[in-house]
């Protein structure tokens, strides 16, 4: 190897150590629901389950999980209906072996995550993984 590729070489070495070290986050993962409802699909049961394994895997630090719902029909409805969302979620992180200490969040946001002109989107619960 000639020594400007070993200079170039050795030049980031330190960049690689700092990026190795910074945090890491994972996902969003975005789980989505049917209309009105809180019960798990089986594709989202299955991206629940490759965020429990990545959690694992890297050895995560603490997950988030946020419920969200639409803006049709009752806010006090938003409210409940997104948070059984989150709870459902977390209920499936604990059953795909995550401990419910590394979870520090699970709650209902109503319609305020909605996506503007994107009615699925607002029917879903995002996981956050911190590492």
């Amino acid at each position: 190897m000639p020594i400007a590729s070993r200079r170039a070489l050795l030049a980031l070495l330190p960049v690689l150590a700092i990026a190795a070290c910074a945090p890491k986050a994972g996902g969003p993962y975005d789980i989505f629901f049917k209309d009105e409802s809180a019960v798990l699909t089986p594709d989202a049961r299955a991206l629940v389950a490759k965020a429990a394994s990545e959690a694992k895997s890297w050895n995560a630090k603490s997950i988030s999980v946020d419920g969200f719902a639409g803006k049709d029909g009752a806010r006090d409805a938003h409210e409940a209906l997104s948070a059984k969302r989150a709870e459902a979620v977390a209920a499936e992180l604990v059953a795909n072996g995550i401990s419910p200490s590394l979870i520090h969040r699970v709650e209902g946001h109503g319609d305020a995550g909605a996506i503007a002109g994107v009615t699925v989107g607002e029917r879903r619960v995002e996981i956050r993984i911190a590492y």
